[in-house]
């Protein structure tokens, strides 16, 4: 048998076989996808989900953005943000319920080929460039051992039925219609974390100190170089039972004699009320819009220590516009920030120190630029005073916190009243009571064994009498009741003095504790705050100090007699039918008319002293009432009843004629 024979044998032998596995294999069932239709997607617990992932396409870098959520040792951080804490319970709550039991409406697409059309590209597809479409967003959820949840892309919305979404398992090429609602899986920033990033109660705002300079820093091999431009300094202090800021200290640095010169308000000069309350209502929602971890070597109170100048974390404070600079020649080295700071002080204590850094553009640093330009747009929505000059555009700022106890009133202890003249001590006096009283007891037990020669009230007076005359005329029984009180006083002001005292070193511990607290909560970050909001905290002389308000003529206003004139809507003097009447055009006898009192009638004076004597014969005691009221009768008698004869009060209104 030649080769070519065995090698067709061996041809046929293996294609037969082939048929017979084919012949004798299972039977394959068609899969119907309509069948789908009614199903749920993404069943699980709503508490099941611990990490939350959310990747976006960018068309214009052609780049791709994620934000994530995850609960790290009990406690939600955001790793896409450097593992910042995020207060999650209740945006992952609104994103569950977005995503979790999706019924499916209908089946759109079976295959891939429809995928650009209806928007569920995924976006961690290799390939992509600024001119891909159809991208989608991605989602995903895990458990706290990593087992997947929900892994899915969200598409376009459907025609005609915005509620609706293309969606499709990222593993999988058919796609569903499903109802959803993006908005719950929001990236915004802001969404995510604790939106009062102070918790400052404006109420509670007692002194504000400005800073008012500019630095720029420069790296050398000697360490940070500054060149300084100082220009103002001013404390501020609001006044709660007025209602108002105060002027503490103005001051403007000299350049020539590079001191500060103080600068108070000039005499039409005023404390500008509106940009302060700006202020204030900036500090009490100072929102950030992004955050990026400040490297290590800081100290909790934002002091550098004296390795810190040596380390290289130094180059990354200066790019973002601070430095720690010593500005005394042994002074410790602090930092600087480019554009001032701002120290606000509390009731309880505790001061804010905020400091401002260089300016930050979208797409600078690490953060994802979809994130920083969705924080941007959401907070220039939310402020009145945001600038389409100001939207993308945001600052570095430093945060710390201290405590400041000479805000707090220190107790003054109430003057103890002196103990008597010859008495060492408290301790004594109540030594001296408790014999007394013993003596007392064993003179009441003594009592039925002897009569008494004298009878007791007889030797008390006599004692009393001996002892009075000794001390003054004070009986034993008086001094024991003044020393007892006396000693009751001194105890009642030491309890009250300790109280006090207590108190206050409750507030400096609770001070303590809360500034402890803060530090370690803003101490790793650099936040960053959208520019509006800078402006809004940040103030030069400039801003604090305008022109005194002219002050309205409230005559021209309110003319004298209608309390209702210049009022929206106040009827006009006069009688209904008639012109209305001007109160100056009114002639003065009838006004005088209209407010004459009844005439009185004269009692002739000899009737009124008969009847008096009189009186004074019938009822001796009330002699002296009938005397007052003879002079009161006299005194009306003799008063003018007649009011023309007043004199003519001159109006300074000038007399407007009334309408014909």
């Amino acid at each position: 048998m030649t080769e070519s024979t065995k090698t067709v044998l061996f041809v046929a032998a293996a294609a037969a076989s082939l048929l017979i596995a084919f012949a004798m294999g299972p039977r394959g069932e068609t899969f119907d996808v309509q069948e789908l239709v009614g199903a749920k997607l993404n069943q699980f617990e709503l508490d099941t989900p611990k990490r939350l992932k959310i990747i976006k396409f960018d068309p214009e870098t052609a780049t791709t953005g994620d934000f994530e959520v995850a609960e790290q040792d009990s406690t939600w951080v955001i790793p896409s943000k450097h593992g910042y804490p995020a207060d999650a319970d209740r945006q992952l709550a609104k994103a569950v319920n977005c995503i979790s039991d999706l019924e499916i409406l209908r089946v759109a697409a079976e295959s891939a080929e429809q995928h650009v059309s209806l928007g569920v590209l995924s976006p961690s597809a290799s390939k992509l460039d600024s001119k891909a479409e159809g991208v989608g967003v991605r989602v995903t959820m895990s458990s706290v051992n990593g087992d997947s949840l929900v892994d899915m892309i969200i598409g376009k919305p459907v025609k005609d039925a915005d509620d609706q979404r293309y969606v499709r398992n990222t593993d999988q090429d058919i796609v569903y219609v499903v109802n959803l609602d993006p908005e719950g899986l929001s990236t915004d920033f802001d969404d995510w974390i604790e939106g009062d990033l102070l918790k400052i109660n404006p109420l509670d705002i007692r002194q504000v100190h400005i800073k008012d300079y500019s630095a720029e820093f420069m790296m050398t091999l000697q360490g940070p170089r500054v060149q300084y431009d100082q220009r103002g300094d001013f404390s501020l202090v609001y006044d709660n039972s007025d209602s108002k800021w105060l002027g503490e200290s103005l001051q403007r640095y000299d350049a020539a004699t590079k001191k500060f010169t103080d600068e108070p308000l000039g005499e039409n000069q005023e404390l500008n009320s509106d940009v302060l309350q700006e202020f204030r209502d900036g500090l009490d929602d100072l929102r950030i819009v992004d955050v990026e971890r400040k490297p290590e070597g800081l100290s909790a109170d934002l002091k550098a220590g004296g390795d810190f100048l040596k380390n290289e974390a130094a180059g990354s404070l200066i790019p973002r516009g601070f430095a720690p600079v010593s500005l005394s020649p042994n002074g410790q080295a602090e930092i600087l920030s480019s554009e001032g700071e701002l120290t606000c002080t509390l009731q309880d204590g505790v001061e804010y120190v905020l400091r401002f850094g260089n300016l930050k553009i979208d797409g600078e640093g690490d953060a994802s630029l979809d994130d920083q330009a969705e924080s941007a747009d959401a907070s220039a929505e939310d402020s009145d005073a945001s600038s389409e000059s100001d939207q993308g555009i945001h600052r570095y700022l430093f945060v710390t916190t201290r405590f400041n106890s000479d805000v707090l009133e220190k107790p003054e202890d109430q003057t103890l009243p002196p103990l008597p003249e010859g008495v060492e001590s408290e301790e004594a006096i109540e030594q001296q009571e408790e014999t007394v009283d013993t003596e007392k007891k064993d003179g009441a037990d003594g009592a039925g064994d002897s009569e008494p020669t004298v009878s007791p009230e007889a030797e008390s007076e006599e004692n009393g009498e001996d002892a009075k005359a000794d001390d003054g005329g004070r009986s034993p029984e008086d001094k024991a009741a003044e020393l007892k009180e006396i000693v009751a006083q001194r105890k009642s002001i030491r309890a009250e003095n300790q109280r006090r005292q207590d108190e206050y070193d409750q507030k400096i511990e609770d001070g303590n504790k809360r500034v402890q607290e803060l530090n370690e909560r803003f101490g790793d970050w650099y936040y960053v705050i959208a520019n509006d909001v800078y402006k809004k905290i940040h103030l030069d002389r400039d801003q604090l100090v305008r022109e005194k308000k002219e002050e309205d003529d409230e005559s021209a206003a309110n003319p004298v007699g209608n309390p209702l004139s210049g009022l929206p809507g106040a009827p006009p003097m006069g009688i209904p039918g008639h012109p209305p009447i001007s109160p100056a055009a009114m002639p003065a006898e009838e006004t005088k008319e209209e407010t004459k009192e009844a005439p009185v009638k004269e009692t002739p004076k000899a009737e009124t002293e008969a009847s008096n004597a009189e009186k004074a014969e019938e009822n001796p005691t009330e002699e002296t009432a009938g005397t007052s009221a003879e002079t009161a009768t006299e005194e009306s008698t003799e008063t003018p009843q007649d009011s023309d004869a007043s004199p003519p009060v001159e109006s300074d209104t000038e007399e407007t004629p009334a309408a014909s």
